[in-house]
């Protein structure tokens, strides 16, 4: 025998009871998102309730910008707490006694809303820095293997080096033929990390831009991957100003890192690109007066320079040049108060940008520094 759970008896007591004085047969219990269950008798006696978050859910959606992704919760009196997106898109109620496994794991009731949500622009972004930073990795220890073959066994470096350089950052230095060069850092990396002297000097200017995809180590990345989740759900209704807004703070933020490198030579990271979304959204909470998100924003960039500047080895001119570039951004795309459309089409502003002489420049300097690295690794650097 199964021994009797006294709250799923409560619970069939209740519908019992709810079926006999409502004089007909009982609704199958369904459950909120926080699991509790309720009947939807309870739900029918705060109709006005739920009209009402309909019609603020239809606002929000009707409206520009990348808040129309985030969901607030309603609570009715009774306690029950339901969402504005399940009661609109009318979902299917769950049987009675149906599995919860795994809900109660970490982040997994975050994870399943923003999948929810189709974010596919953000998970190709966390896909491929992921990849690029694994080949890092890999490249890395080729690069240690095939300098341990020409030298005698008391020369050679263990493997530890290469795990070392591609989970720290630190990279282990050698000479080669008079040239100093770092042994465990991978092509990738030398190709199309920023090199604040190449871009000058050669005018590699595609490394403004290749930059923001490459890490320097595990700490490096998972931060921003972080932070990157978090700002997955902006992308919901406007993936083109998201992306539009991803490239152009990534380039400025880099740009910023050249004009004050604060004698740094190398940088590497999308942290100025993801300060630029946090700028794009501080616009676009502020034209929709939205005070509280745009002050809850606006906490979140204030953290980011401050982070910057007390961490050492952080390019935090990176971080304050995409953020600015991010508010130019949204006051040229996003929509303005009482008007239906932005100053210019998200688009327009790519192609703008890409037909000027130094856009065309960058594109085709992108292109040959892309099939260079490809076909020929290591000769770009």
């Amino acid at each position: 025998l199964k021994p009797i759970d006294p709250k799923l008896l409560w619970q069939q007591a209740t519908m019992a009871v709810s079926a006999f004085v409502g004089g007909g047969l009982a609704h199958p219990v369904q459950r909120s998102c926080t699991g509790h269950a309720f009947l939807p008798s309870d739900c029918s006696k705060y109709a006005a309730e739920l009209n009402r978050a309909a019609a603020l859910q239809k606002s929000r959606m009707s409206q520009p910008g990348w808040s129309r992704a985030l969901i607030v919760g309603m609570v009715l009196p009774s306690g029950v707490v339901c969402t504005q997106r399940r009661l609109l898109q009318g979902r299917k109620a769950e049987p009675f006694g149906a599995s919860t496994k795994g809900r109660d794991w970490p982040l997994y009731g975050q994870l399943r809303d923003l999948w929810r949500r189709r974010p596919r622009l953000s998970a190709i972004l966390v896909v491929m820095m992921a990849a690029l930073w694994f080949l890092q990795g890999f490249q890395g220890w080729q690069n240690l293997q095939e300098f341990n073959l020409h030298q005698p066994w008391y020369k050679r470096l263990p493997a530890s080096s290469a795990v070392e350089g591609w989970l720290l950052g630190n990279h282990q230095a050698v000479t080669l033929h008079g040239r100093r060069m770092w042994l465990t850092m991978s092509s990738l990396q030398r190709n199309f990390g920023m090199d604040v002297l190449l871009v000058q000097e050669k005018c590699q200017v595609y490394r403004l831009l290749t930059a923001c995809f490459l890490h320097n180590s595990v700490f490096h990345i998972v931060f921003n991957l972080g932070y990157l989740y978090t700002l997955a759900p902006l992308e919901a209704g406007a993936r083109g100003a998201y992306l539009t807004t991803f490239i152009i703070a990534g380039i400025a933020g880099n740009i910023a890192f050249m004009r004050f490198p604060g004698g740094c030579r190398y940088g590497l990271g999308a942290s100025g690109a993801l300060c630029g979304l946090l700028g794009f959204e501080l616009i676009s909470q502020l034209r929709m007066r939205k005070i509280r998100e745009f002050k809850s924003v606006a906490k979140a960039a204030f953290g980011v320079i401050i982070m910057g500047a007390l961490i050492p080895g952080v390019a935090n001119a990176a971080h304050a040049g995409g953020l600015a570039a991010g508010v130019c951004v949204a006051l040229a795309v996003a929509r303005r108060s009482g008007y239906r459309s932005p100053l210019l089409p998200w688009p327009v502003l790519l192609v703008g940008l890409a037909l000027t002489p130094q856009g065309r420049y960058f594109v085709q300097d992108l292109v040959r520094a892309i099939t260079l690295g490809v076909t020929s690794p290591g000769s770009l650097s």
